[in-house]
């Protein structure tokens, strides 16, 4: 009997350490848009939007989505941005297990792959969107 709930001690053990795979909030963001910044520092840093659409707002280079006053989600297609680990569009997917660990995520669908890393207090989210082995998208929110 002890032996067997040791094994079963361990198989959690190890199932915990191989799914946790969160990443430090300030891991969270593309370029200089972090969720959470204030709208006022965004346009600040960006000038205004090129479109407003009630909370989406499109910018040349990416799209956010406001709420209250903030940032609640930052999205681009655009090679002119990086994350803090140096993820940008257009890199071969194999560098995501390498910058941030095992996904916390992962959906595959056909030849197209999500990945998704949450921060250790599981407030925010990064989430990239890959083709052929190649991310296209980058995608960060916060989860409040």
């Amino acid at each position: 009997m002890k032996k067997i709930a040791a094994i079963l001690c361990g198989a959690v053990l190890a199932t915990s350490a191989v799914c946790s795979a969160t990443i430090p909030s300030n891991a969270i963001s593309i370029g200089n848009l972090v969720p959470g910044m204030s709208t006022s520092r965004l346009t600040s840093l960006y000038g205004q939007p090129i479109s407003k659409d009630g909370d989406e707002w499109k910018f040349r280079n990416f799209e956010v989505e406001v709420e209250r006053g903030k940032v609640k989600e930052i999205e681009t297609y655009s090679n002119g941005f990086s994350t803090p680990a140096g993820i940008s569009i257009g890199q071969d997917a194999r560098i995501l297990t390498r910058a941030y660990g095992n996904a916390d995520r992962m959906e595959v669908e056909g030849n197209e792959e999500e990945y998704e890393f949450y921060s250790h207090d599981y407030s925010m989210k990064i989430e990239f969107k890959v083709r052929n082995g190649y991310i296209y998208k980058i995608i960060c929110e916060s989860q409040d």
